[in-house]
């Protein structure tokens, strides 16, 4: 975590379905939590992202870490951010 509070990044793309999910989920959580920024990153626009997360987004990052993909897991963000 930062001074500024929490950084997470999503990996997302247009038109998936998940990744809306997954993003209205965060965007709940980080209303509840305060403190967070959310970067929503489009893989379509990245020949390297859309290389590596093409089949597995959204893919929810804090850091370098990555926290879930698929569906949120505030249980295991959580987790991550107490260890830190």
């Amino acid at each position: 975590m930062n001074e500024a509070g929490v950084a997470l990044t999503l990996y997302s793309r247009l038109d998936c379905p998940l990744c809306e999910k997954m993003q209205e989920q965060l965007e709940l959580w980080s209303a509840q939590r305060g403190g967070v920024e959310l970067t929503v990153v489009d893989i379509a626009s990245d020949a390297e992202l859309n290389a590596r997360y093409w089949l597995r987004i959204p893919v929810l990052n804090l850091g370098d870490t990555e926290v879930c993909f698929g569906t949120f897991h505030a249980g295991r963000l959580e987790a991550l951010l107490n260890s830190a």
